[in-house]
C-alpha cells in the first residue's frame, strides 16, 4: 500500500466518524424528542447536539487515522482471501 492510498484511507476514517457521529447524535436526540416526550432544556437544540458530535467525531477520527497511518506499510498487505478454506481455483 503506497502512502498515497494510506492518506485517503486515513481521510475516508475522519470524514465517516464525524458523519457518522453527528448523524448518531442527532438521531438520538430526535428519538429522545418523539419516543420518550423529553422536554427541550434551555439553550439545547439539534445544532448545539451536531456541533458536539462532530467534535467528537473529529477527535475520535484522528486518533483512529493516526493509529492507522502509524502502522507500518508490511502490516498492512493484503492476504488471500478464502471463505471457510475453500480454495479460490475452481476445478
Amino acid at each position: 500500500m503506497d502512502s498515497l492510498q494510506r492518506a485517503g484511507i486515513a481521510t475516508l476514517v475522519v470524514v465517516g466518524s464525524v458523519a457518522g457521529f453527528t448523524a448518531s447524535g442527532l438521531a438520538g436526540a430526535f428519538s429522545d424528542g418523539y419516543f420518550l416526550g423529553r422536554e427541550r432544556k434551555k439553550g439545547v437544540t439539534y445544532k448545539t447536539i451536531a456541533k458536539r458530535n462532530a467534535v467528537l467525531g473529529g477527535v475520535v477520527g484522528a486518533v483512529s487515522a493516526a493509529l492507522f497511518l502509524a502502522t507500518p506499510a508490511s502490516e498492512l498487505k493484503g492476504r488471500p482471501q478464502s471463505m471457510r478454506g475453500i480454495p479460490n481455483a475452481v476445478y
